[in-house]
């Protein structure tokens, strides 16, 4: 049967879908206008209505509607997947307990009434004290506008005001805005004399709240909301939702630990900041960033509990940042291995005489840029301060150290690079590189058990983007080197996405098409790992030819039409680029023939 992707692809209107921010001119049967992603002069963008895609002939840039969102709003592909499916008015399948819906539903609204009693708070005359806080702590009036900071008085305001819309104590409980006695069972305001910071997920949409003292006695300084069905701390980022957009354009996101942090960089126009809720970094946090930027930048506070919080970061970047497989050659040149290759690099920010970001920008907002940019590798910062974590001067520091550093040599695909550092390893600790990598040689890295496909649900894919699927997750099982996610083409945007979540946490929506391509499994454990290179680069070929093919037949009416005359070279390109791979794909078979 027909997926729910083709369905909302059937159904969308791709030309009106791109021309709410592209100018579109028809040309023949395609619509033309100035590329969005790069700057020209003259149109090289089309949309065809008849193909359901859009392409770019200058940057090269193209896809289906999924593409288009994905790539204007930096979704994921489940998030574009849900945009488009509302749009379109097609029904998603449900997947879980409706009522749970309705419960959320109820959470949100809890929530958002909230934040309005907050807000209003904040600026009423009980709010004066909470106003003179931030503003003494430099925060413009715009920034608490953007924010939506609040105050949470004394007493119980929130519990009464919600009281009257009709919540039950339950569900404030559920909501985590108010807590109960121990003793009497009696509901009070979890919040109280504290300024608040809304907690928003990746839609904008109030999840929980942070509470900052304003007073320095006051214990605990920073409080959040528990962890409830919307909110789970060791998942959410704090301005995650504002800063999305700037760290995909910017490819790069830098994590600070406090609210405030947060806040003063965005108020400055930093806006690619995103902060921790009071925890360290989590391989959960790690995976969130790695789908928006390539280079994530930590600026932890430079005490004892900052490098200890960036040493854990790296602990979960080891296995969090890691996409495909790259070789290891090992040091006697003869042994070779694969290792996962570092997609996303992960640097430190030192903090010269300050104690956290909000200050030092505060003080001289110049000198952020410079910092950012000066971020030394992660690897590095570990390794400078490797002493402060171990006596190095007796055999038993040295051994622990030596310990501490082999998952992270381990990770390091590239055999120059790993090399590097096992050298600077050897002589941080007194001993011989070759001591190093006999510890690396008797460590080797654990691999993920396979988990049990859920029950069958048929879509509708494409059988080459199946088989390349097949034989990269087979190459992945055998450890073999595989090509990142931007050296593969596929002819779907799902079978793309899939690849790209393999290893990873893949989306529900994306479960079918996994496991359509899991079923060609048996075909590609038939073949030796010479036979897996050689089939992956045939179907490699075929999909370049089909795709070639398809963007052949959208010139041929751009040459047709009035001015046409230009897309003639274009089109003689693509014949020749169809007979080259037409030549590889023969010489791929009378090769394969005679053996």
């Amino acid at each position: 049967m027909s997926s729910v992707t083709d369905e909302i692809k059937a159904r969308v209107d791709l030309v009106e879908l791109v021309g709410k921010s592209v100018a579109l001119k028809r040309v023949g049967s395609s619509y033309s206008g100035l590329c969005p992603f790069h700057t020209e002069k003259t149109p090289s963008f089309y949309v065809s209505p008849q193909s359901q895609s859009w392409r770019c002939y200058g940057c090269g840039k193209w896809g289906t509607a999924f593409d288009w969102i994905m790539e204007r709003e930096h979704l994921e592909f489940s998030e574009a997947l849900r945009m488009l499916a509302a749009q379109t008015g097609v029904a998603l399948p449900e997947r879980h307990d409706p009522s749970e819906d309705d419960h959320a539903r109820r959470l949100h609204s809890i929530l958002e009434r909230a934040q309005t009693f907050y807000s209003g708070t904040l600026h009423g005359s009980s709010g004066l004290h909470a106003r003179e806080y931030l503003h003494n702590r430099g925060v413009s009036d715009e920034t608490i506008q953007q924010f939506g900071l609040g105050y949470a008085p004394t007493g119980n305001g929130l519990l009464h005001y919600l009281e009257k819309d009709g919540f039950s104590e339950q569900d404030l409980q559920a909501a985590g805005v108010i807590s109960v006695t121990e003793d009497e069972g009696r509901p009070y305001d979890f919040f109280r004399d504290r300024v608040l910071f809304p907690i928003r997920d990746s839609g904008g949409r109030t999840i929980a709240f942070g509470g900052r003292a304003m007073e320095d006695g006051v214990t605990p300084k920073y409080l959040n909301s528990r962890d409830t069905l919307l909110f789970h701390k060791q998942e959410t980022l704090f301005a995650f939702d504002l800063a999305r957009k700037p760290m995909a354009q910017e490819h790069q996101v830098v994590i600070v630990e406090g609210y405030m942090d947060a806040a003063m960089a965005h108020q400055h126009g930093y806006r690619n900041v995103v902060a921790t809720l009071g925890t360290a970094v989590t391989d959960r946090h790690l995976r969130q960033l790695r789908r928006h930027v390539d280079q994530i930048v930590l600026a932890l506070d430079a005490d004892a509990a900052g490098q200890a919080a960036t040493w854990r970061a790296l602990q979960q970047a080891d296995e969090s940042l890691r996409v495909g497989n790259k070789p290891v050659v090992g040091p006697r040149g003869a042994e070779r291995s694969s290792a996962p290759g570092r997609w996303v690099q992960l640097k430190v920010l030192a903090l010269p005489n300050a104690k956290d970001p909000d200050e030092l920008i505060r003080s001289d907002a110049t000198a952020w840029p410079a910092l950012v940019r000066d971020a030394v590798p992660v690897i590095d910062f570990v390794l400078q301060r490797l002493g402060s974590r171990h006596d190095l001067s007796t055999p038993q520091g040295k051994r622990a150290a030596a310990e501490e550093m082999l998952h992270v040599l381990a990770g390091i695909a590239d055999p120059i690079e790993q090399d590097h550092f096992i050298n600077q390893v050897a002589s941080l600790l007194s001993t011989r590189p070759e001591s190093i990598r006999g510890l690396l040689r008797r460590n080797p890295a654990q691999r993920t058990k396979p988990t049990t496909p859920p029950p069958t649900v048929e879509v509708r894919g494409d059988p080459h983007d199946d088989h390349l699927l097949s034989l990269l997750m087979r190459m992945r099982q055998l450890s073999m080197p595989t090509p990142s996610p931007t050296e593969v083409e596929f002819i779907r945007p799902e079978s793309r996405a899939v690849f790209q979540s393999l290893g990873g946490s893949l989306p529900s929506e994306l479960e079918p098409f996994a496991r359509q391509a899991a079923r060609k499994l048996a075909d590609a454990e038939r073949l030796s790992p010479r036979e897996l290179e050689k089939e992956l680069e045939r179907t490699r070929l075929q999909i370049k030819r089909k795709l070639l093919l398809r963007e052949h037949g959208e010139v041929q009416p751009l040459v047709r039409a009035p001015g046409g005359e230009a897309w003639a070279q274009r089109l003689s390109d693509l014949s020749r680029a169809i007979n080259e791979v037409d030549q590889r794909l023969s010489g791929e078979r009378e090769s394969a023939g005679s053996r």
